[in-house]
């Protein structure tokens, strides 16, 4: 066996530990299961940091081994209804009971003889979502929240206001009181159980009948009325954030698929709490995928970033809740509200706010060749305004390839959070930058989508902020929905993700709102792209790919059919009413 030579050994993590396994009452009588990590030579009661979760108390106990190391208590709870907690959990995944069951479970804590009566909230992705829910009830005992990768219903999924099956994978992983974080999220089975489903002319969502799970109304909800409208309770109120008093640190990154919604709730913290609370507040957008913005890890599928890009996140929170609870120094990192990281020059950077990271734009007009429209024979963007041939984008619900692409793996791109098993081929996930350097979505439109190209630029471009996209177009149909995805082409022919947008054609529309003008022109202006933050290196062209987003997970319609006609869409390049791509461009 291995003999430590040292004469002081790590005594390791759970030394110094204790775990009291408890349960809490709500208002209602329901008992939530809850762990407790505590420091065995507290002096006195401490703060405690605070987590409740869909994904059982037990996938936690890392946290629950460091917080106690650097003098805080952790709370974990299970949510109602999943893991070992009493009731119904509400299965959708904006944790709709998550904001009072929260209050009530601070209230528990600041009764315990071990808690000092304060509270920071923490946790992400789902556990980042419910924290604005919680800070929506203002338990008097909450300092401060650090949401991280915070899920928006309506922002991040469904996205533009298409139907989509992201929520049922969702809920196939978090089915009963377990957690199936492997077999529920296993990509290549879905892909398989969609394409059946299609191929016999069922709905797109009886293939989650196979994982337990029937259309719902929350399910139905994703499919039917997918427009942020109709999200409302899934969030807290204006009422509710208007003067908030508590400082939030919110982490995002690039590539992390809610970088949309945390972005959403942050601007919304932005314009309602007091100015003392956003005085302490700060959003880090660092180069990260989802689970990245637990790890702090500095590669996302087969891109990799320099050593400066990986953080030890969970310290840098914790530090910054120190600053908060006890008047320690404030991060380095944190020098500005807004903190973030510049890929390809890899450096971080910050400013007074998002809106302040971009100094200026880059107008790029689209042009065409005459014929057929693909990777190979792309039209162009550059700074020149002229008239030229239009092309047609043909949308079929019927087209089957991207769907076939999803059953294919992709090596080397699996996720670094072990829970998830083996990555496949995703247009989602795509278009999310999880998958920052495939081309597979814009080499297979193969005549059936659109690309442009820039001619190489002469010198580095700073990309930093949102994109927008004007597409001049006269459709058949009164709808059309639209999959947007820019990358950067390098000269060694690499490419890297650089923004997208899901966007269905109506809800944008400048021309006719509430639908597309059969026949005539329309003016799309499309602003809502991800954040993107890259210096492109010389001689690096930027490619644009407009295709239909219609995938395993996206479809066009509620009847999850494929038997709805073809969109046939003319886009148009004009002197007069020109398609243009605006890049942001940073200091």
């Amino acid at each position: 066996m291995p003999v430590n030579s040292s004469v002081n050994p790590n005594p390791g993590n759970s030394h110094n530990l204790r775990l009291i396994r408890a349960r809490a009452q709500m208002r209602d009588g329901v008992y939530l299961n809850v762990h407790v990590y505590l420091p065995r030579n507290a002096s006195g009661p401490i703060p405690a940091v605070v987590e409740l979760t869909p994904y059982t108390v037990e996938t936690a106990h890392g946290d629950g081994q460091f917080f106690p190391q650097r003098g805080l208590a952790y709370v974990v709870a299970d949510v109602r209804g999943r893991g070992d907690s009493d009731g119904k959990f509400a299965s959708g995944i904006s944790g709709a009971d998550d904001g009072i069951d929260g209050f009530d479970l601070i209230e528990w804590i600041v009764t315990q003889d071990w808690s000092d009566g304060r509270v920071v909230l923490y946790g992400g992705s789902y556990t980042g979502a419910n924290q604005w829910l919680m800070l929506g009830q203002r338990h008097p005992g909450v300092v401060a929240a650090s949401p991280a990768a915070a899920f928006a219903p309506g922002i991040d999924i469904p996205r533009g206001g298409i139907p989509n099956l992201y929520t049922m994978k969702w809920r196939s992983v978090v089915w009963g009181k377990a957690l199936y974080a492997q077999s529920g999220a296993d990509n290549g089975i879905w892909a398989q159980e969609i394409r059946e489903a299609l191929n016999d002319g069922r709905p797109i969502w009886t293939a989650g009948e196979t994982f337990g799970l029937p259309l719902d109304e929350d399910l139905r909800r994703n499919i039917e009325k997918p427009d942020l409208e109709n999200w409302s309770d899934s969030y807290s109120s204006d009422e509710q954030l208007a003067g908030l008093e508590i400082p939030v640190l919110t982490v995002t990154g690039t590539h992390d698929d809610c970088l949309p919604g945390t972005i959403y709730h942050w601007e919304r913290y932005e314009n309602l709490a007091s100015p003392t609370a956003l005085a302490k507040s700060h959003l880090l957008i660092g180069p990260w995928d989802h689970a990245g913005t637990d790890s702090g890890n500095n590669s996302v599928g087969e891109l990799k970033f320099s050593d400066d890009a990986r953080l030890s996140l969970r310290e840098l929170r914790t530090d910054w809740f120190r600053h908060i609870l006890f008047g320690e120094p404030k991060p380095d990192l944190l020098d500005n509200p807004f903190v973030f990281y510049v890929a390809g020059a890899e450096q971080w950077k910050s400013t007074s706010s998002l809106s302040a990271a971009t100094k200026d734009t880059l107008v790029l007009n689209a042009h065409a060749l005459p014929g057929k429209n693909d990777v190979f024979h792309s039209g162009w963007l550059d700074t020149e305004l002229f008239d030229g041939p239009e092309y047609q984008l043909t949308l079929d619900p019927k087209d089957m390839r991207a769907i076939e692409a999803e059953l294919t793996p992709r090596p080397g791109s699996t996720p670094d959070n072990p829970l998830f098993a083996e990555a496949y081929n995703s247009l989602l996930m795509t278009q999310g930058g999880n998958d920052p350097t495939s081309q597979i979505f814009s080499v297979n439109v193969d005549g059936n989508g659109l690309v442009y190209h820039t001619a190489p630029f002469a010198t580095q471009i700073n990309v930093v902020g949102k994109p927008k996209l004007s597409l001049v177009v006269i459709p058949d149909q009164p709808d059309a929905d639209l999959s947007i995805v820019l990358h950067e082409i390098r000269p060694d022919g690499a490419s890297i993700f650089l923004s997208s947008d899901l966007v269905r054609l109506s809800r944008v529309n400048t021309t006719a709102a509430g639908t597309l003008l059969v026949g005539e022109v329309n003016i799309i202006e499309i602003d809502d792209f991800r954040f993107c933050s890259r210096t492109l290196q010389q001689g690096s062209r930027i490619r644009l790919t407009v295709r239909s987003p219609w995938s395993a997970l996206i479809f066009p319609t509620s009847s999850g059919l494929v038997n709805d006609p073809e969109v046939n869409l003319r886009i148009l390049h004009g002197k007069d009413q020109p398609t243009q791509l605006t890049l942001p461009i940073g200091h």
